[in-house]
């Protein structure tokens, strides 16, 4: 009698064990966003993007951006105030509240840059 109860704990153990291992497996996905360089008009609020020759833009009072190969001739900008940026992602736009503050637009046209306080570390 003792041999069957030691038989089944050893099986009830291993059965524990084996079904522990193959719940307890961990799938890990990785996502990877890269960086690409557009060219920001910010007396406009327009994206242009070199590599696919496409500008990004929007209406006055639109909510959606618009891709196109050019401008509506509603839209003109001024290339002296071109800044290239960095955008991780496919949406240039997607930070274009920080975008607006960042490029500050005078109203003599040109743009003053406003650049983050950096404090020294102590």
């Amino acid at each position: 009698m003792k041999k069957i109860l030691l038989g089944m704990l050893i099986c009830g153990g291993t059965l524990t064990t084996f079904a522990q291992d193959s719940t307890s497996k961990t799938i890990t996905t990785t996502t990877t966003t890269t960086s690409h360089k557009y060219v920001y008009y910010p007396d406009q609020n327009v994206y242009y993007d070199q590599a696919t020759d496409t500008y990004w833009y929007q209406d006055k009072g639109a909510e959606n951006w618009t891709k196109a190969q050019s401008l509506p001739p509603t839209i003109v900008i001024d290339k002296a105030g071109q800044q290239e940026i960095m955008v991780d992602g496919i949406n240039p736009w997607a930070n274009n509240a920080a975008d607006i503050k960042k490029y500050k637009v005078k109203k003599d046209g040109s743009v003053k840059i406003k650049m983050k306080d950096k404090s020294p570390q102590q």
